[in-house]
């Protein structure tokens, strides 16, 4: 016999270095893409973040100047205040009620100032500067800028002069009654009302913010405060993004206020750097699982025939028809594996044909084996009305004939399948015929789990076992017996234990019953077969009996929840 050798080794190195190959070149190039991607989104995440960081500071500033202004603006045009600024002093009290309404409790926040142009009245929630001194102030400065607009302008402060050490900014507005100056209105917001506005917005999120008036000197500085109050800002170009490896620098101008926001970010290179360290070690683990699976393969070349013979071992050792072999190649193993797995196919083919040979040949054997229990209990109870009438009993043989004309309704129905209920309904009807003939010798007592009362078991299949009890176990004895039947549930199946106080079964005898060798107990044995057929290997009747003693017959059944169907 001649044997090919497979050139599996030339296989195995070629598979091997295709494998490598295969899986670490794409991966090297992926991990660089993604790095090099990774560093482009972070950058431009970054560079976003600080955009709209500036952005929100710029709104916040924008919306508390806004608010302050929108606030103050009823005031400068009611009565109460233009006959102030006029020289009365009549509603004094209301007007510092509603500017330190305006405040709502921030007063070390910021300052309000009713001033008149003549500078004889003066309403104020803090020390008036000096700077604001009427009339010597009304053509510069803060006021005298105010004095020429018609509405509301903004000016930095200078936070070294003796009596301003703490402003931040003012703001101010000019009082008119048609071409009549008649005062001003001042605001000036404090570094208390900015700096948690700016930490609100930074949340957390490291980054040197400085604040500037459109001349840009430094109002506000988050990191060095030294440095506030009319200090130029030298270090950012005018109006322009940087950036280099390290640091990242933002500004904002605001369309409302003019100020301007600078923000300069140091950049994390801890990110990237993580990445970096990632892309390295999952590469690392990849080599490592490639080249053991590239080695583990190569060596497995040989793999379709040893799955090939194991399939035919599940086959030939465990009758395991449900196996094939999943060889996809264009040579001769590829075709034996197809000729065998056609082959299961068919043979598969034949034992469903052959099961459902066996299911009819088993429905047969049911049907044949519910009929042959008509006659055998039609012949007993049909006994038992002649010896009735024979003794003189017309009114017992005559209600033994309606039970019996009940049992044959029952049995006589298109129902292979009856409830527990009904079935012990069945039962206790014969009960009734047996309860005459013993003419009260005999006790019965019937412990049924209700829980399975609407469970399904085969017709008549309980009757058998209590006549079996009587005929056999207590018909000889002249006091009578007792009959106690238990029913209830284990998993699955249903378990009913029929037990007499009778004569008993020598165990010889019981094993005869079981195998059919006694004509006698023909009842015993048909219940059996039924059980079996109509469940599985665990159904079926168990005999306990000693002579003498009594005996208990085990009747084990499936448990139907719904009455099968047999074609």
């Amino acid at each position: 016999m001649r044997v090919i050798k497979s050139p599996r080794f030339s296989y195995r190195k070629q598979l091997l270095v295709y494998l490598m190959l295969g899986g670490l070149l794409p991966l090297l190039l992926a991990s660089a893409m993604i790095l090099y991607a990774a560093g482009e989104v972070y950058e431009n995440m970054q560079a976003k973040s600080g955009r709209a960081e500036v952005q929100r500071i710029s709104r916040e500033i924008d919306t508390l100047v806004s608010n302050y202004e929108r606030l103050m603006n009823p005031l400068l045009v009611g009565g109460e205040t233009v006959a102030f600024l006029r020289g009365s002093r009549e509603n004094v009290e209301e007007i510092y009620g509603s500017l330190y309404a305006i405040l709502a409790g921030h007063a070390g926040e910021a300052a309000l100032y009713l001033l008149s142009a003549d500078g004889r009245q003066v309403i104020a929630t803090d020390d008036v500067p000096r700077a604001y001194a009427l009339p010597e102030n009304l053509d510069w400065g803060l006021l005298g800028q105010a004095a020429r607009s018609h509405d509301w302008v903004e000016s930095a402060a200078d936070k070294y002069a003796a009596d301003r050490s703490e402003v931040v900014f003012s703001l101010a507005r000019a009082i008119r009654r048609g071409d009549e100056l008649l005062g001003f209105a001042v605001i000036d917001i404090k570094r208390e009302a900015l700096v948690p506005l700016i930490q609100r917005v930074q949340e957390g999120r490291e980054g040197h913010i400085i604040l500037t008036d459109r001349y840009q000197y430094v109002m506000l500085n988050m990191q060095d405060y030294r440095s506030e109050g009319f200090s130029p800002l030298r270090s950012l170009s005018e109006a322009q993004e940087t950036a280099n490896s390290s640091v990242r620098d933002y500004m904002h101008t605001s369309q409302e206020t003019s100020f301007q926001i600078y923000l300069r970010q140091y950049n994390d290179p801890a990110p990237l750097d993580y990445l970096l360290r990632l892309i390295v070690i999952v590469d690392a683990v990849a080599l490592c699982i490639t080249a053991y699976l590239s080695y583990r393969l190569s060596r497995r070349l040989w793999q379709p025939l040893h799955t090939l013979a194991t399939a035919m071992r599940r086959v030939r050792h465990e009758d395991d028809f449900s196996v094939q072999v999943d060889i996809r190649r264009g040579d001769e193993i590829g075709e034996l594996a197809l000729t065998f797995n056609g082959l299961i196919e068919h043979v598969r083919t034949l034992l469903a044909e052959n099961r459902a040979r066996e299911r009819t040949l088993r429905i047969a054997q049911v049907k044949s084996l519910t009929e042959m229990m008509r006659p055998h209990f039609i012949y007993n109870t049909l006994n038992l009305i002649k010896w009735s009438a024979k003794l003189g009993d017309s009114e017992g043989a005559a209600d033994t004939a309606v039970q019996l004309g009940k049992l044959l309704r029952a049995s006589v129905s298109m129902k292979e399948f009856v409830t527990v209920a009904d079935e012990l309904m069945f039962l206790r009807t014969y009960l009734k015929i047996q309860q005459r003939r013993f003419e009260g010798r005999l006790n019965v007592t019937v412990r049924v789990d209700s829980g399975i009362y609407k469970c399904y078991v085969p017709k008549l299949i309980l009757q058998p076992l209590v006549e079996n009890a009587i005929q056999h176990g207590l018909e000889g004895l002249e006091c009578g017996g007792s009959i106690a039947i238990v029913g209830g549930r284990t998993e699955c199946y249903l378990v009913f234990r029929v037990a007499d106080n009778g004569q008993g079964i020598p165990p010889e005898r019981c094993r005869e019953i079981m195998r059919h060798r006694d004509d006698n107990h023909f009842g015993l044995y048909n219940v059996h077969m039924r059980a079996v057929l109509n469940g599985d290997a665990h159904c079926g009747i168990e005999l306990h009996s000693k002579e003498g003693e009594g005996t208990e017959v085990v009747l084990t059944l499936k448990a139907w929840e719904e009455a099968p169907h047999y074609d």
